[in-house]
């Protein structure tokens, strides 16, 4: 992982020093430990890790020789001075380095060949490197049972740890769950929890990844393979709008490892994975995947080939007025032929839509400067308006958490509750009033150097007042920037192609459509599935699903065909950030399933429209080519780390707010990131399940006779939802309730418009 921090060779403040003979340079206050490594020797390092926080040069591996300084020093908490003389290679630094090496091997079980981190283990790596060729101690070694479960997905080998207290400060400083510390002293020293319970957070698994040793391994991936006999491929996560950059791990075709990447992509998540996104793809292997195209007849489903499955498409479809709905994961190529078909006269007037949150009126937002998260590193001031970004884009409360240990102000403002609201000011507001809250900004903003602003985009298109307040806000601001926390996995990118989230619900209401093809979108599982539901009972036409997950589209569908995985295709994904990124494929789908970006290629053949496209690569090119959104942006440009694209115009309708009455609450949909249909097919996860409650104040469940564990129903004008147990939480806003959005079985979605916006709600008891 990132052991060494990158170091500006360019910046103003150089010093020079002397580095075993050689004239280097660096920032006056680099750390010595990466100036050394930038300039190409390497000292070796066990406890230090920048992504860390400051260093504690707990395991002393790191000892040089520096004229001047008595004894030998730490070279991870020494910073470069000018004129200073440094030798790491000599005869004291390489005893010193001997004699770490040769205690800390002491206890050490050398048991590498058994061991999940042989072959890539910085302690195996360095004692071959700096360590001495064999070791004086013959007492015996310490034994302990053999693994502990931290937690049902991370093993704990205590004899193998060398105390470098890199998971106990992750846990401490970075992830702030506070469960991790050290426990004893001396040689009785071992990780544990505060609590001694298991090791549940939503990061956890990352101590896995800064682990210098094999003392805490991933629980599934232990004894799967090796690393001489693993393929290891940069990808993108497409779990939620972040996109974070993964490291995907496969052996013999399956994959069996997602972790972070040797070289962080600190722009976006610093190499930091929630745990959903490090362990969920076991839900490719689910009861739930769909392996076979699937023809449903009158006499019954019948099993067929891809092949046939496509033709059997390009046959419901000739000659039909065809209506095709994008789901908010589809990637740019999807979009992009789907588009092509649409216009190039292969689906003569098809209509095309996309699930997922109506923004158009956000565009004034989006027109500000935008920032990166890496920006919030280095900003003074945080400004959260709206959302809930621990639940729903995890990796930017690491973010805002190491802005606020900077020294950064965090100033926080909405209707829902959220893990943020500690790091600094809170202002609850009522569902239409966030402008309120926003106006009070302003003082803050104008006295901070580097403010950032982060904004939901749902909560905002509920809110035009809001949208009004915070604009005219940052348009008062030049030197503010503005970050969208998105709704959707490729929702920026859906929306810079063009794909509005209205026309075909109505063209299927107004019977202006005789076939329907879902792209990995299923509208009786989304806000508004209650006036979805109600089109489609009407609809007489052929409907087919391109799907990965069986859902109830695809029980609903005439022709199911198979989609790939995020983790087996190729294609391309725009993050709520505007970073447009690669996804690679790391393993192989089943042999009867396909990416729906070929599938769609194969379509056209048979309908006689043949493109001129056959890759992913092209199916972009030919994608992008014609939105100035992406003018300049190739995959060669993308490449691993991303490229920002600009900005775009919208054509969505603008509502109205949505605000309490005598008679309604107002219902606030959360994506919980461990309360969705992912989470729930994960085996892995299976102990990180969020069950979907319904979350209100207790003065507000009082006014409705409801107690905690009760179970209500929501009705609306869009419909009603399924029942779901109350929870009475005193962070809500009167009058608010707060619902999961995404759960299993889609409780709420019936009580939702189409827009997913904020809606008003009765309650009832179930």
């Amino acid at each position: 992982m990132a052991d060494y921090a990158p170091v500006d060779r360019a910046a103003d403040n150089m010093v020079t020093f002397e580095l075993n003979g050689r004239t280097v340079s660096a920032p006056a206050g680099t750390i010595l430990a990466d100036a050394a490594y930038a300039a190409g020797v390497e000292i070796p390092i066990f406890c230090y890790e920048p992504r860390l926080g400051p260093p504690i040069g707990a395991c002393r591996m790191c000892l040089v020789e520096i004229e001047g300084m008595r004894g030998m020093q730490t070279a991870c908490s020494t910073p470069v001075t000018q004129d200073m003389v440094v030798r790491t290679n000599s005869p004291a630094a390489k005893d010193a380095q001997d004699g770490v090496l040769e205690l800390l091997l002491a206890q050490h079980p050398l048991d590498c060949p058994v061991c999940d981190k042989g072959g890539e283990c910085p302690l195996q790596d360095r004692t071959f490197k700096f360590g001495p060729g064999k070791s004086r101690f013959i007492e015996p070694k310490r034994h302990f049972p053999k693994p502990i479960e931290l937690s049902s997905r991370i093993a704990l080998d205590r004899e193998r740890c060398i105390s470098c207290f890199r998971c106990v400060r992750f846990s401490q400083d970075v992830a702030q769950d506070g469960q991790l510390t050290m426990q004893e002293r001396g040689a009785r020293s071992e990780i544990t929890t505060f609590t001694g319970d298991a090791y549940e957070a939503r990061f956890s698994g990352n101590i896995t990844d800064i682990c210098p040793v094999g003392a805490l391994t991933s629980i599934p991936y232990r004894f799967v393979a090796r690393p001489w006999d693993i393929t290891n491929t940069p990808s993108v996560c497409g779990s939620c709008p972040v996109g974070c950059n993964t490291e995907l791990t496969t052996r013999d075709g399956e994959l069996k490892r997602i972790t972070g990447r040797d070289t962080p992509n600190f722009a976006v998540e610093e190499g930091w994975l929630c745990d959903k996104g490090r362990w969920g793809y076991d839900v490719a292997m689910s009861p739930s995947r769909l392996t076979t195209p699937i023809v449903r007849e009158a006499v019954g489903d019948r099993s067929v080939s891809i092949e046939d499955g496509v033709a059997a498409a390009a046959s419901l479809l000739t000659g039909r007025r065809v209506g095709i709905l994008l789901g908010g994961t589809a990637t740019l190529e999807e979009a992009g032929i789907a588009l092509d078909l649409a216009a190039n006269g292969t689906l003569a007037n098809a209509v095309l839509a996309r699930l997922g949150v109506a923004s158009g009126n956000c565009a004034p937002l989006r027109a500000v400067t935008g920032a990166q998260l890496g920006d919030i590193d280095a900003a003074d001031l945080v400004v959260i308006v709206g959302g809930d970004p621990a639940a729903q884009q995890p990796i930017v409360e690491l973010r805002v958490r190491k802005a606020r240990r900077f020294g950064a102000r965090v100033i926080s403002c909405g209707a829902r509750p959220h893990a943020l609201e500690s790091l600094g000011e809170f202002t609850r507001t009522a569902p239409g009033r966030l402008g309120d809250a926003i106006a009070g900004l302003g003082d803050a903003i104008a006295q901070a150097s580097r403010p950032v602003i982060l904004w939901d985009e749902a909560d905002l298109a509920s809110d035009p007042g809001a949208i009004e307040a915070l604009s005219g806000l940052l348009a008062a601001s030049p030197h503010a920037t503005q970050l969208m926390l998105g709704a959707d996995v490729n929702g920026a990118g859906l929306s810079a192609l063009g794909v509005p989230t209205t026309g075909l619900y109505e063209a299927i209401a107004a019977d202006e459509i005789d076939a329907l093809m879902c792209v990995h979108a299923d509208p009786l599982e989304a806000a508004g599935s209650v006036a979805w539901q109600t089109a489609l009972d009407g609809f007489g036409g052929s409907v087919i699903a391109i799907a990965t997950y069986a859902s109830t589209m695809t029980e609903r569908a005439d022709l199911v065909l198979p989609a790939l995985a995020m983790w087996e295709q190729e294609g391309t994904l725009v993050s709520m950030t505007n970073r447009a990124q690669r996804l690679r494929p790391g393993a192989a789908g089943p042999a009867q399933a396909a990416a729906g970006w070929e599938i769609l290629i194969a379509i056209a053949h048979h309908l006689g429209h043949p493109p001129a496209y056959r890759t992913a690569a092209s199916a972009f090119g030919h994608t992008v080519a014609s939105h100035p959104a992406f003018r300049g942006v190739t995959p060669d440009l993308i490449g691993t780390d991303g490229a920002v694209v600009g900005a775009w115009p919208t054509a969505d309708t603008h509502p109205a707010a949505i605000v309490a009455d005598a008679d309604h609450l107002v219902l606030v949909a959360t994506r919980d990131a461990f309360g969705d249909d992912m989470t729930a097919r994960s085996h892995a996860l299976r102990t990180a399940v969020s069950a979907p409650v319904l979350r209100m104040h207790p003065a507000t469940a009082q006014a409705l006779w409801l107690n905690d564990h009760d179970r209500a129903v929501l009705v609306s004008d869009a419909g009603n939802s399924t029942a779901l147990s109350v929870r009475c939480d005193t962070r809500v806003a009167e009058g608010v309730i707060v619902g999961p959005l995404g759960a299993p079985g889609h409780p709420i979605e019936g009580a939702l418009a189409r827009n997913q916006h904020q809606a008003l709600v009765r309650v009832e008891r179930a």
